[in-house]
């Protein structure tokens, strides 16, 4: 299992504006598209992340895709509108993902389709300081098996709690029976 660094965010911001982009990613397109992020396209409202291209994702994630990286810069773009998130492979850190995409206030539209296990808990942060979130949608492939995992959901449900804008939440997901 590779598992790549948690930088802090003051890691990100200091060598954001002259980071070799094809040194962070995996491929020319997923080069390109942090180039958007990272420049505010304002053509460039929506992003699909996906682990292969039969998913039909705008951004792949392969080994050498650091998520770090690309959570630091959707979390600083002002015109991504709608993410939808489809699988991040093992091998790859989401906790760097979504410290990054915790910065984000620009995104009306978050629609997970992954399990994300204990890392549920990281969408907090995002939940609280993001006041344009209308959709929230964990679908089918979510497990939040608290009980059985000694999840600490504080973290979210707060996030939830303080977040006034949504208008739409969707859970469709195995609970478990603890829960």
């Amino acid at each position: 299992m590779i598992k790549m660094d948690v930088q802090d965010y003051e890691y990100y911001e200091a060598r954001a504006k002259d980071v070799k982009l094809e040194d962070i990613t995996s491929s020319q397109q997923n080069a390109d598209i942090l180039a958007r992020l990272r420049g505010n396209d304002p053509r460039f409202t929506n992003i699909y992340i996906a682990e292969t291209v039969e998913d039909g994702g705008d951004f792949i994630v392969r080994e050498g895709d650091d998520l770090g990286w690309l959570g630091y810069f959707v979390g600083r773009n002002k015109q991504v509108k709608v993410l939808c998130i489809e699988n991040f492979p093992e091998h790859l850190n989401i906790d760097a993902f979504l410290k990054g995409l915790g910065h984000n206030r620009s995104i009306q539209c978050l629609h997970i389709s992954l399990n994300l296990g204990d890392h549920f808990q990281s969408f907090g942060p995002f939940l609280q300081n993001n006041n344009n979130l209308r959709d929230l949608t964990f679908d089918n492939s979510v497990e939040l098996d608290c009980a059985h995992n000694n999840l600490n959901m504080d973290a979210f449900f707060d996030g939830l709690g303080h977040n006034q804008s949504i208008q739409n939440l969707g859970i469709s997901t195995d609970i478990g029976e603890d829960f």
